[in-house]
């Protein structure tokens, strides 16, 4: 008669696939974490940008509103604005002191964002001597920063 011995082979193997299979696992864990916050950066740069080319489309939504707009003429001293609670929009114009053109500023802003996006566009009133006009932009005038060295001018 045979006499069996075990010589333990089949424990060893199966201890050592069991490692194997853990170290695959950890592994694995360790890329999807990699991968996750990848993910999660790229969906927070995703969200900026949205939030910036709103602004921006918000902005120059005001400016051109602003230009469709009945200006008073009267008040070439000061500022004044205008607003458009339903759409969000608000535009203001300044007489920009010893030059032909006014200044004409567009303001966007997200409910629930505190950044505003401003841009400016250089006008002319359509009908300079009335009393009220609408305005015709000055080709080349759309700005997205201040055009006076006294950035006081410009308000905001």
């Amino acid at each position: 008669m045979k006499r069996w011995c075990q010589q333990g082979n089949g424990a060893l193997l199966m201890v050592m696939v069991m490692v194997m299979v853990m170290l695959l696992a950890a592994v694995g864990l360790l890329l999807m974490t990699g991968m996750q916050r990848q993910l999660d950066s790229a969906l927070s740069l995703t969200h900026d940008e949205r939030r910036y080319w709103q602004t921006l489309v918000l902005a120059e939504s005001s400016l051109q509103w602003g230009i469709g707009q009945v200006w008073l003429m009267g008040n070439r001293s000061g500022e004044q604005c205008l607003s458009s609670a339903t759409e969000g929009l608000r535009v203001c114009l300044r007489q920009l002191p010893g030059e032909y053109y006014m200044l004409l500023r567009g303001e966007g802003h997200l409910s629930r964002s505190s950044s505003v996006m401003v841009l400016y566009q250089r006008v002319v009133p359509i009908e300079p001597d009335g009393e009220t006009s609408p305005l015709k932009p000055i080709a080349g005038g759309w700005l997205d920063f201040c055009p006076e060295r006294q950035e006081a001018i410009c308000g905001g």
